[in-house]
């Protein structure tokens, strides 16, 4: 069952998009009036992103493949509401594996569910939002819940990423649900986001799973 948003460009993100030209445009100040290139201003908020060197230049080198006036409409943009240029989209579809390996299913009755999401800049990812929920079930009902667990990895520049999770089970339907909450303080400025992740299975069938702005 597919039942997540791809390619979602949402208005709320981790700590990179809040590390784009937050203040004033966040690039170094041009001297004597000067202005700063696109491509100064790019490879300021580059360096702050604490990114590997492979996907430093694969950064760089989707921006520079921009026409010149999408560079300064993405610069713009992001000076304007950094919470706006990154786009999310599910790493895979929740997957459900039983204890003992998923050929063992119909006869296990302990279940791991894995939800991966990332969160990506020009198609390149920079982080995941991650979902494990760990449960008890029939074929047809959820009857005890063992775990649900919500972190994130990869980049987190400035952010402070702090995930809280909850679990229950009503009419036979188990959810893991994971608040993952953001914040940051950039020069003077203050930046915050939530996400709310979630996973719910009817036994062994999956009801929803999605990352959404709360």
């Amino acid at each position: 069952m597919k039942l997540h948003h791809r390619a979602r460009t949402l208005r709320a993100t981790i700590g990179i998009t809040a590390l784009l030209i937050c203040s004033a445009g966040g690039v170094p100040a041009a001297t004597a009036g000067e202005p700063v290139s696109n491509d100064v201003a790019f490879q300021s908020f580059v360096s702050e992103l604490k990114v590997d060197e492979g996907t430093r230049a694969a950064l760089a080198e989707k921006f520079n493949e921009l026409s010149e006036t999408k560079q300064r409409s993405f610069l713009d943009e992001a000076a304007a509401d950094p919470l706006s240029v990154m786009e999310f989209e599910d790493a895979s579809e929740p997957t459900l594996s039983a204890a003992g390996g998923i050929q063992s299913r119909a006869a296990a009755s302990r279940y791991t569910a894995t939800y991966p999401v990332n969160a990506n800049m020009f198609g390149i990812t920079t982080g995941t939002f991650n979902l494990r929920y760990v449960f008890e079930a029939t074929p047809s009902a959820v009857t005890r819940n063992l775990e649900c667990t919500g972190w994130f990895s990869g980049v987190g520049g400035v952010w402070s990423i702090n995930s809280t999770s909850s679990q229950y089970i009503s009419g036979g339907i188990g959810t893991c649900s994971v608040t993952h909450r953001m914040s940051f303080l950039y020069k003077g400025s203050a930046w915050s986001a939530n996400k709310h992740h979630q996973l719910s299975y009817r036994g062994t069938t999956l009801t929803n799973g999605w990352l959404k702005n709360v």
